[in-house]
């Protein structure tokens, strides 16, 4: 039996890294193993923070097709520029004002054009865009509409990490961008999001969580450092996912436990994006206690938070409505201790799987108790680390890609 063929539309895909690639990856990887064969459209090479071109490894390329663009990171890759510093990705927001929907506007043409050829010369069963950058529905629609293709509309944020409103400042802007967002969902035969909060800010959408790599996950181990209390800080830390309320509740936990502060050591992984990091570590007298690897491949990351008794994760109590790493979090069998919004998919998680502590401002003093408890727990050799547990097993990419099958099989052409 002959497979259905999906187009799959997204700017950000490997050699591109970071969380947004997660996505769009996994449904390159898995769809073929499920009875359908997936294409993807995306851009030709652009200046970018890392790549990660290890994701491809193993993987059929051929399958893979890059428009050009006009978009900066494009301009800035054709004149010679490959690696976006951080100074500039903050000053992102500004430059975002000038385009619309967001800087990859100049993407939309040069994508449309070579995906129309495509359209013409493959018998896709339907198309799947998702964004960030909103962009990419742009490309979806007007393809879906000229094809009469059926169209997928997924949501991996909100409009960027924020929402519109919260994105554009002009009053003109926001309200086109709303407009924009409602066109999209009436227009998309299904829409798909990563969380009950965008589902809720979109009035629409069948969620479909995002996943960890079933293949990657196995090589979570148990920690073999066994004279120290070891947490893990896993990812980027900027302002969007803070890590101030870690050490604030470490140096609490110092002034009870001073016996068992002296166990703990931690571990960072990831971009560290936040100017006054260093500065923090000094005012809560934690620089002694930190060690600090900065980015790495993902295998490796695993391999180093593999000493992890601990994970620690820190979102933004306004727009903190999840991030990819929980996922490869949950697979890695470790508690999470988690500064995060009480009514968000971290906290809906934590509760889930009955390992882990969610605090804010207000409950400290129950973190601070919850900690004790694990140290307690480590110093009497009570404390079991248990890798691929059971509760994670339901956010396995192939479990992602089954619920977008489900959606695809409900497609009428």
């Amino acid at each position: 039996m002959s497979k259905k063929r999906v187009f799959l539309i997204c700017y950000y895909f490997p050699p591109l890294g970071g969380a947004g690639v997660g996505r769009p990856l996994t449904l390159y990887k898995y769809l073929p193993q499920f009875g359908y064969e997936c294409e993807v459209l995306t851009v030709k090479a652009v200046a970018y923070r890392y790549y990660e071109p290890e994701l491809l490894a193993g993987l059929d390329d051929s399958h893979i097709y890059r428009s050009g663009s006009h978009d900066p990171q494009r301009l800035m890759y054709l004149f010679g520029m490959r690696k976006v510093k951080d100074t500039v990705i903050a000053r992102g927001k500004k430059i975002s004002d000038r385009f619309f929907p967001d800087p990859k506007i100049g993407w939309v043409k040069s994508a449309q054009k070579l995906g129309r050829i495509l359209c013409e010369n493959k018998n896709y069963h339907g198309i799947i865009s998702t964004s960030p950058p909103i962009s990419s529905h742009l490309v979806a629609m007007k393809l879906s509409h000229e094809f009469k293709l059926p169209w997928v509309a997924d949501f991996r944020d909100f409009w960027t990490s924020y929402k519109a409103e919260d994105w554009f400042e002009e009053p003109r802007k926001i309200k086109k961008a709303q407009k924009l967002l409602q066109e999209i969902t009436e227009r998309a035969t299904k829409v798909t999001v990563v969380n009950r909060a965008i589902k809720e800010y979109l009035k629409r959408g069948i969620v479909i969580p995002n996943s960890y790599d079933e293949d990657r996950v196995k090589k979570w181990l148990c920690p073999t450092d066994t004279n120290n209390f070891v947490i893990g800080i896993l990812g980027t830390i900027d302002h969007l996912t803070p890590v101030e309320p870690l050490f604030k509740l470490l140096a609490l936990f110092r002034e009870k436990y001073p016996d068992l502060y002296l166990m703990i050591k931690l571990i960072q992984v990831g971009n560290i994006t936040l100017k006054d990091f260093d500065s923090l570590l000094k005012k809560y007298k934690l620089s002694d206690k930190v060690q600090i690897y900065g980015r790495k491949n993902r295998e490796e990351t695993i391999h180093i938070l593999s000493d992890t008794h601990l994970l620690y994760m820190g979102l933004s109590m306004q727009y903190g409505v999840g991030a990819g790493r929980i996922y490869d979090m949950l697979a890695s069998g470790r508690p999470l201790l988690a500064f995060v919004p009480s009514h968000g998919v971290v906290n809906d998680l934590i509760e889930e799987s009955n390992n882990g502590f969610r605090f804010d401002e207000a409950i400290f003093d129950g973190a601070c108790q919850y900690l004790y408890r694990q140290l307690v727990k480590f110093k009497e050799k009570k404390l079991t680390i248990n890798p691929l547990p059971s509760y994670a097993d339901k956010y396995s990419s192939s479990n992602m890609v089954q619920q977008f099958i489900a959606v695809l099989d409900n497609l009428k052409q």
